[in-house]
């Protein structure tokens, strides 16, 4: 097969992968790393050659800028400090302590190496996390302290990954310099993206209707990250913090129809980009497995067990260093000395929330072939397998076994539904004001009154019915799928029979649709 002929065989097969991960209830990055890896064995299927060059430019931007859209921008500001402890603190310290593991295990490659290969395997993934964390009533602060780590952590990581690269290629390397270095790419990044996000959010806020603007939003983390490129400043922090400007100005500014568009259309790009992927690490791994012994593969899947366990044991280590401090400091205050259970309870679903996903699989794959003197680069191989066998242990393993942990610990989310229904009811009593205004000053007749007041209650009813079903049963949002389903059916039998016309059928098979929609946006991280 030709590479194109290979992609689009390969993302096939991963769609219907991402399909049975969503069946069986499984985080879909682990069945996408196995299935990646299997089929690339299957006869016929050969290597893709690509640009290591251009798997960062290409992968990541969409990625960190999809995830800066999802974050909670109000709870990321208010646990900032927890954010940045995990995102710098334990970052610096994973890189720092894997790169003398992986040094003291392969000390025939370099310094810069090994703090590389530290730097590709520090950030958690948010996908895999996530996807476990919103089955259980998990407090939002929660899951947006593991969300902001992800996003924060990915820029911080491969700044300190293009450091040991430059310091890899270019054969020197000064402490003080690489310091320096770090502050300089990221504040010049956070820069890049202020400027360039207000620029871009307020110019497609004003200007742009919905489509396009959903369609100018694919380009806005490309040409961010190009420009800090450009700059020689941190493409990556540029681009989140664009994404978070983005975010805040969606919810407050931008029509419902681009809200509905935008998540719709960026989630399937997502998708489709975990896929790509995982295709691509799978066809590394079966050329880079080829060109080993089985002897080497046992000896560097024990290695990659040995540092993913390291990797444990370091976040086990900060997260409770810190939970320490906020426990001490809980107990000597009486109003938050009742917290102290759930800060423990909390702390052990964030060390043990560490998977591994696919900005650690794209950076390896950027790894290059060969040093600026036309040298192979001794070690890529091993790097890329061990962070393919890194990434599969940490799915398997705390990925697997989270959700037993969290029914352990019964950690359960304060019931948030009397505030739902606070709020239903002032925005339902804000419409009757509204409309006996109207009506006072004439804008609308007595019929027209009757009418959205009607209107109006029947949508408070069927809302406050629709929350009360989500809370209580189980299988309600299921069983109005399937009677809209039903109905959608009885509507195609009737169009059929030439019972009603195209624009008929058309109008009320939208309402349906809407009426659908409404129930749940389609969430493809399950």
């Amino acid at each position: 097969m030709e590479n194109i002929e290979i992609i689009f065989f390969l993302l096939l097969v991963s769609v219907l992968l991402v399909a049975i991960a969503q069946k069986i209830h499984v985080p879909y990055p682990l069945i996408l790393i196995l299935g990646g890896a299997a089929i690339s064995f299957i006869p016929g299927i050969g290597t893709i050659y690509y640009n290591p060059n251009l798997i960062l430019m290409i992968f990541l931007p969409p990625i960190l800028y999809y995830s800066a859209f999802n974050i909670s921008f109000r709870e990321f500001q208010r646990g900032w400090r927890g954010i940045f402890s995990l995102a710098l603190g334990l970052v610096a310290l994973t890189t720092l302590v894997v790169g003398i593991v992986f040094k003291w295990l392969f000390p025939q490659f370099s310094w810069s190496l090994a703090f590389a290969f530290g730097a590709i395997i520090s950030p958690p993934d948010a996908v895999a996390v996530t996807s476990i964390l919103k089955r259980f009533s998990i407090n939002n602060r929660l899951v947006t302290l593991l969300e902001g780590e992800s996003l924060v952590n990915d820029a911080s990581a491969i700044v300190i990954y293009k450091i040991s690269m430059m310091a890899l290629l270019t054969g020197s390397f000064s402490l003080g310099q690489g310091i320096w270095e770090f502050f300089y790419v990221a504040t010049g990044g956070v820069i890049v993206g202020l400027a360039l996000g207000m620029i871009f959010q307020v110019f497609s806020k004003r200007y742009l209707e919905p489509v396009l603007g959903v369609v100018f939003s694919f380009t806005i983390p490309y040409v961010t990250y190009v420009v800090a490129d450009m700059l020689e400043v941190s493409g990556v922090l540029a681009v989140v913090v664009n994404g978070l400007i983005g975010a805040r100005l969606l919810h407050m500014h931008h029509s419902s129809l681009r809200r509905v568009l935008g998540y719709a259309v960026w989630d399937i790009l997502i998708i489709f980009l975990n896929c790509l992927v995982f295709i691509l690490i799978g066809l590394q791994v079966k050329t880079i497995a080829g060109g080993m012994t089985s002897y080497q593969i046992a000896l560097y899947s024990g290695y990659a067990l040995l540092i993913a366990c390291v990797m444990v044991i370091v976040r086990l280590i900060w997260v409770y260093g810190r939970t320490a401090i906020l426990y001490v400091k809980a107990m000597s205050q009486s109003h938050s000395a009742q917290r102290c259970p759930q800060i423990l309870q909390e702390s052990a679903i964030v060390g043990w929330a560490g998977m591994r996903g696919i900005v650690s699989l794209a950076v390896a794959l950027a790894l290059p072939f060969t040093l600026p003197d036309g040298m192979p680069l001794e070690g890529r191989n091993e790097v890329v397998f061990m962070t393919f066998i890194v990434i599969l242990i940490t799915l398997l393993v705390p990925g697997l076994t989270l959700p037993r942990l969290i029914r352990w610990l019964k950690l359960h989310l304060v019931d948030q539904h009397h505030n739902e229904r606070a709020i239903r009811r002032k925005l339902a009593q804000h419409a009757d004001a509204l409309m006996i205004s109207f009506f006072e000053l004439k804008k609308i007749n007595q019929k027209e009154y009757r009418f959205l007041k009607s209107y109006f209650h029947s949508q408070y009813k069927v809302l406050e019915l629709a929350h009360e079903e989500e809370s209580n049963q189980a299988r309600a949002e299921s069983v109005r799928r399937e009677i809209i389903d039903s109905q959608r059916s009885l509507l195609i039998e009737e169009w059929k029979r030439q019972g009603i016309d195209d624009k008929l059928f058309k109008h009320l098979e939208n309402e349906l649709d809407m009426l659908e929609t409404h129930i749940a946006r389609a969430n493809l991280k399950e």
